[in-house]
């Protein structure tokens, strides 16, 4: 079965979490993913208002953390993550990355963090920056694959495969039979473009059919997790619930 999952952050205000947690009471999505925004305080009583959820954290990429190179600031917020992950019982982390690594050196950064709840997202061919990202490689992710767990990204995959002048769908198919992913990222973009967009899905030219059918075919036997990257409205959840309804309508 498909679990679908709403993407919130930290610095979301109060009235986001209430209408999270009114909204997973009525059975409009199944889990919560949290990024942790390391550049706003944590309003801890608002946060208590998702403790009925199931909630899976989001580590930074901003900073640092975007080219995951970790110094002793990067490692003190990667505790202020963990604690977040204790809080919710959470056993999935996802992190990013990073650019300018080999998985020798990515494996070096990750050593000072590492934890059996980190999920390694696949990256899309370019950042919004316009730089070349690592961990768009197939070849990297199956090294990665060998000490963590995969979360992967759809969209950021057809950009991976649009920087290699790749086949999309070809790509996807290629890296869910090598990395075996139960936990997925999901957004629109535009086939062909490298850089990364995180547009609604009825914006966009990628063939969702096609994704659901795979995803449909991962499910068939086990529970997999599917969080909506979407444009966030900040007066509410409305376009998260657009964009799942979208979704589900295929």
């Amino acid at each position: 079965m498909i679990k679908y999952g709403l993407k919130l952050w930290t610095s979301n205000d109060r009235k986001m979490f209430e209408a999270a947690a009114d909204g997973f009471r009525r059975g409009e999505f199944d889990f919560i993913e949290l990024y942790f925004n390391q550049d706003k305080p944590v309003d801890e009583a608002s946060l208590d208002l998702l403790r009925s959820v199931p909630v899976t954290i989001h580590a930074p990429n901003s900073g640092a953390f975007h080219e995951f190179m970790l110094g002793e600031e990067q490692v003190a917020v990667w505790r202020q993550v963990a604690a977040l992950a204790d809080r919710f019982e959470s056993q999935t982390i996802v992190v990013h990355p990073g650019r300018n690594h080999t998985v020798e050196t990515f494996f070096d950064e990750l050593r000072k963090i590492d934890d059996r709840r980190i999920l390694i997202e696949n990256m899309p061919g370019k950042d919004l920056f316009d730089q070349p990202m690592f961990g768009h490689l197939l070849d990297d992710l199956e090294r990665i694959h060998e000490k963590k767990p995969i979360c992967f990204d759809f969209e950021k995959a057809t950009k991976a495969a649009a920087y290699q002048y790749a086949d999309y769908r070809e790509y996807i198919t290629k890296c869910l039979v090598a990395l075996t992913p139960d936990y997925f990222h999901i957004s629109g973009g535009k086939v062909g473009d490298p850089t990364e967009q995180h547009d609604n899905l009825w914006e966009s030219d990628m063939d969702f059919p096609f994704i659901k059918k795979v995803l449909q075919d991962n499910s068939a036997d086990k529970d997999v997790r599917l969080v909506f990257e979407t444009p966030k409205d900040p007066s509410g959840l409305d376009n998260d619930l657009k964009n799942m309804e979208f979704f589900r309508d295929i």
